[in-house]
């Protein structure tokens, strides 16, 4: 498993790149989506504070812009690629017609918010742009939630770490404080379904 300190010290004042071209790669590809980006992002946050020498105001849009960069092409690949693949591999685990179904359901049920809420869970953030780009969703509508999302995952968990990073608790507990941090950003979507859950079941009471 990809350590995220031991990677971003090692890249030193190149970390901001590096990290940007993880968060492309592991939200543009199916194959990426084992990269820890939550965690890179929350430690980069708190070494912008500390010990790298590189700008906030710049780092930010960096990194904003490349994990909205990488959704876009999944779900590019997704539109181009996608049904191409769906046809002729009918039959294999992923590229199937259940899968497409369920994909559907997701969205119908969720709405577009399934795409930011699918930011913050590891594997969902590189399979929905792909999914949601087979299904057919309208590309300008895609682009808006994705802008969202990138923001929302990028932006503010940067912004979280640096702030957090000037804290001397933090750094001197940092793998406890980065444990906890992925567990938390990983709440938005089970707490979605849950609250839908509810509302669903108390329609159906009601009813």
């Amino acid at each position: 498993m990809l350590d995220p300190q031991a990677l971003i010290e090692s890249l030193g004042t190149l970390a901001v790149l590096g990290v940007a071209a993880i968060l492309f790669t592991e939200t543009a590809t199916i194959l990426g989506s084992f990269l820890p980006g939550d965690s890179l992002i929350f430690i980069l946050g708190i070494a912008l504070s500390t010990t790298i020498s590189f700008p906030i105001w710049l780092a930010l849009p960096i990194i904003i812009l490349s994990a909205i960069a990488g959704s876009q092409v999944g779900f590019w690949f997704g539109t181009r690629v996608g049904p191409a693949l769906f046809k002729k591999r009918t039959r294999n685990w992923f590229f199937n017609e259940d899968t497409i179904l369920r994909a559907q359901k997701v969205i119908d049920r969720y709405g577009p918010r399934a795409i930011v809420l699918a930011r913050f869970i590891p594997v969902l953030r590189a399979l929905v742009p792909m999914l949601v780009g087979m299904i057919g969703m309208d590309a300008k509508k895609y682009l808006r939630y994705n802008i969202i999302g990138g923001l929302l995952w990028g932006g503010v968990l940067l912004l979280l770490g640096y702030g957090l990073g000037t804290i001397p608790a933090v750094r001197e507990n940092l793998e406890a404080w980065v444990i906890g941090f992925v567990v938390v950003s990983s709440l938005p979507f089970p707490i979605e379904i849950l609250r839908d859950y509810l509302k669903r079941r108390k329609e159906k009471l009601s009813s």
